[in-house]
């Protein structure tokens, strides 16, 4: 037989269960009467938290899905930011090969498109090397133009690649004129990545900022392409010539694209 504790105990429970059930007009189960009073509180808070305990799972489970999405947008991300890197490196050398195109257009030489593919890395450009050899039909001596002016000559040609000297480099001498005054010199590199005229006459007109073009002189070098601007003038009182110092219209650390001339 049950001990009046326990009895007792099982009678408070049970008048719990009416009281909540009475307290919370929310409770609406399949039993009726007093068994109803006693097992619905049950079954409605079972309800509730398996109700609860799903959308626990639900929650975790659409967290788990955010966050796999998240990840695959970032992917996705990247990709786009990579291709459209792509894209703009396509239009920047779309650009660059159209000024070529019309350079050439505009002087009407033979010439042969390349890439530079390799510079010396240490100090100023003294060359470049280019992705057409003997192959394409460079040669030795061919003249090298970009859209901007003059390159440099083709010195070395193998099966595939060309070596270039710049103007920069002081091995090149370039017969040049004053495009407006049509006085001559001779340019060449300073040693210190910038160009010098010799054998410009000491009383022949030059002011800064004239454009120097090559003269045709010496067979080389196509007459009339920018090679540079006047930016010093030295003074002299004695001797035949006067010495110019010349900023050269080409950038040579950004050169991509140049035309071998055929000569």
């Amino acid at each position: 037989m049950l001990s009046w504790k326990k009895l007792a105990a099982i009678l408070a429970f049970i008048f719990f269960l009416v009281i909540l059930q009475v307290k919370n007009p929310d409770i609406n189960g399949p039993f009726k009467g007093i068994l109803g009073n006693i097992l619905n509180p049950f079954v409605y808070y079972t309800s509730k938290t398996t109700e609860f305990a799903g959308n626990v799972w639900n929650g975790y489970i659409n967290l788990v899905n955010v966050r796999r999405d998240n990840v695959e947008l970032r992917e996705d991300n990247g990709r786009l930011r990579l291709q459209n890197s792509i894209m703009q490196e396509k239009v920047l050398e779309y650009e660059r090969l159209k000024k070529l195109l019309n350079f050439k257009d505009a002087y009407q030489f033979d010439t042969i498109a390349c890439n530079v593919v390799g510079r010396n890395i240490e100090g100023y450009v003294r060359y470049i090397r280019i992705d057409r050899g003997s192959a394409d039909g460079v040669k030795v001596n061919d003249p090298v133009i970009s859209f901007n002016g003059l390159v440099g000559v083709v010195t070395e040609v193998d099966m595939m690649t060309a070596r270039v000297d710049v103007l920069l480099n002081i091995v090149n001498n370039v017969s040049v004129m004053n495009k407006r005054t049509r006085s001559v010199g001779i340019i060449r590199g300073d040693g210190a990545g910038k160009l010098t005229v010799d054998y410009y006459d000491r009383l022949d007109d030059a002011k800064l900022d004239d454009l120097l073009i090559t003269s045709g002189l010496g067979g080389v070098y196509p007459k009339g392409i920018a090679v540079g601007r006047i930016f010093k003038l030295f003074s002299t009182e004695t001797g035949l010539y006067r010495r110019i110092s010349v900023s050269p219209v080409v950038d040579f650390f950004k050169l991509e694209n140049v035309l071998v001339v055929s000569r």
